[in-house]
């Protein structure tokens, strides 16, 4: 009965650590849009932005050897604010590439959870470059919904690099 139990108990840690690794290593390999990279071989200085159709993104970089400290706050641009009165739910990712522009590591940097659109969410980051590292470029998903006298309607968002190529 005993030996049953390890083994159930293995199979079960088993599944949750190889559950961990396959969310982990989603985007690894994906490739970005050339759209939005910046550079890290030399950090631009001062307040950048990087902007899409449903998010801007204000930032400042600071690169220290190895690493990268990034501070800055994700604002929703003027589409969604046009045709949805809130976020369900946005994560903000930060994606490192290398000279091919292919995913060589990710971060969730920001979240926002249900609140209206006209707010900022802050963030601020320090995360270790792997090597072959030489750029980066932001991406999100997220949900948003608009609730009025007539009804409710909602709308998935994303902007990620593609992993088929």
């Amino acid at each position: 009965m005993k030996k049953l139990l390890f083994i159930v108990l293995t199979v079960c840690v088993g599944l949750i650590f190889s559950g961990c690794q396959t969310t982990t290593s989603y985007y690894l390999g994906a490739k970005a849009d050339a759209e939005g990279v910046v550079s890290l071989v030399t950090v631009p200085e001062g307040t950048q932005q990087w902007q899409d159709l449903n998010v801007t993104v204000d930032y400042d970089l600071n690169r220290n050897g190895d690493n990268l400290g990034i501070k800055g706050s994700l604002t929703f641009s003027n589409s969604p604010q046009m045709n949805f009165t809130a976020v369900r739910d946005l994560k903000l990712k930060l994606f490192l590439l290398d000279q091919d522009m292919r995913v060589v590591d990710y971060f969730d940097i920001a979240r926002t959870l249900g609140h209206d659109l006209e707010g900022q969410t802050p963030f601020s980051q320090e995360v270790q470059l792997k090597a072959g590292v030489v750029a980066m470029t932001f991406g999100y998903e997220g949900f948003f919904v608009d609730s009025d006298s007539e009804g409710s309607s909602s709308e998935t968002v994303w902007k990620l690099p593609k992993r088929s190529e």
